[in-house]
């Protein structure tokens, strides 16, 4: 079911609850204060939007928030930006809250957001919205380094200054540590031998939205066999295509007081370790009926968690493991994998730092619209300060 309608929970009286919501609004969109994301001048109480079949839950309430602040922000997003909020929501709270025993709504289009649960449910809802609404700044900037680190070893001498944050279900590892000892320890690593950069990428993003920021290659193999057309019982290689590289999708939200994110990732890393070729017999037209295809030897692992209380001038660094010789050669000297001359343990790292990007928001949406290209180091002072004020 699409996230964005309606949220119904549980069986009503032997039949489902309609699904449908219907709720338009006009009008020019008009900056809230803290108390009106709050819900404090929200609707309450019974509404002739509500689908009819729901019943009233008693301590249950009916809110709306005007959302035209954020959603009106100039913006090309794959889908409507409102729908960040819903992820955000259903991030936030427990799901149990919207499937449980009672029915509930939680809907949003581009100028409101609905929702029908209980105070304690409806109170959160609000703070997720007013950091969407009413947040100290409207764009945020991404800077990702990723990184192929010849082994384990650079952690020796920084180890104290980094600060755990959490790990994945593959071993995964993320730590905060002060920007300028992440700027320290990227330099150390390009004078070292063995350290190899990925890819280094900055980006700008809404507040609160979900960006992709990639880095990969395509690996060409021979997947098996096809029949060839016209019914003849002969075969010829199929080609095919593995993608490997790192494959990042971050969405930060900022807190009341612009100082920290909260950020929502979901990183992944796929390694073709190599191709393992082996012989099969089919009838063939043309050579002998003995022909080789390959038999893919991949890797992956994934991390999917929220970092919470990420402080602006902090660095993220996110170590996902052992992925040996990672959009790099996999084999040694001639093709033979002679011990000393390919990778064995190569450790992909990702180095973020996030950082507010202060506009006009007197003569706001008459600016560029913000796109999800990359800006290279060297251009981005000179973009920015030639942008026109939004």
């Amino acid at each position: 079911m699409n996230r964005r309608k309606a949220l119904f929970s549980t069986l009503f009286l032997g039949g489902m609850v309609p699904a449908g919501l219907l709720a338009q609004s006009a009008g020019k969109p008009a900056r809230r204060t803290r108390a009106a994301a709050n819900g404090d001048d929200a609707d309450t109480g019974a509404d002739p939007r509500l689908p009819g079949a729901l019943p009233h839950v008693a301590g249950y309430e009916f809110k709306t928030w005007d959302i035209r602040p954020y959603t009106s922000i100039p913006t090309r997003v794959q889908g409507p930006p409102e729908q960040s909020l819903i992820d955000w929501i259903l991030a936030r709270t427990d799901r149990s809250e919207w499937h449980g025993e009672h029915p509930t709504v939680l809907y949003a289009d581009r100028n409101r957001l609905y929702a029908y649960n209980s105070p304690e449910v409806l109170k959160k809802v609000g703070e997720i919205v007013e950091r969407f609404v009413n947040s100290t700044s409207e764009v945020l900037r991404l800077r990702v380094q990723y990184v192929a680190a010849v082994d384990p070893r650079w952690r020796y001498s920084i180890y104290s200054n980094l600060t755990y944050v959490g790990s994945g279900p593959q071993g995964q590892q993320i730590w905060t540590i002060d920007s300028r000892n992440a700027a320290g320890i990227l330099a150390q690593m390009q004078v070292q031998q063995g350290f190899r950069l990925l890819s280094k990428e900055s980006v700008e993003i809404v507040n609160g939205q979900t960006i992709g920021i990639d880095t990969k290659a395509e690996r060409s193999f021979v997947g098996g066999l096809v029949q060839e057309a016209g019914g003849v019982m002969t075969f010829q290689p199929r080609p095919e295509k593995i993608l490997e590289g790192v494959f990042l999708r971050i969405s930060p939200l900022l807190n009341f007081e612009g100082t920290a994110v909260d950020a929502k990732m979901d990183l992944r890393v796929n390694t073709v370790r190599m191709l393992h070729r082996t012989k099969v017999i089919a009838p063939r037209e043309i050579g002998p009926f003995e022909t080789s295809i390959d038999v893919p030897d991949s890797t992956m692992t994934r991390l999917e968690q929220t970092v919470r209380n990420w402080r602006l001038g902090q660095s993220l660094i996110v170590s996902c493991g052992i992925h040996p010789g990672i959009l790099d050669k996999k084999t040694g000297l001639f093709n033979l994998q002679i011990p000393g001359t390919y990778p064995t343990a190569t450790e992909v790292l990702v180095f973020l730092e996030v950082e507010t990007v202060q506009r006009n928001t007197a003569s706001r949406g008459r600016g560029r619209v913000l796109s999800r290209s990359r800006l290279r180091d060297d251009e981005e002072t000179a973009a920015l300060d030639g942008d026109t004020e939004r």
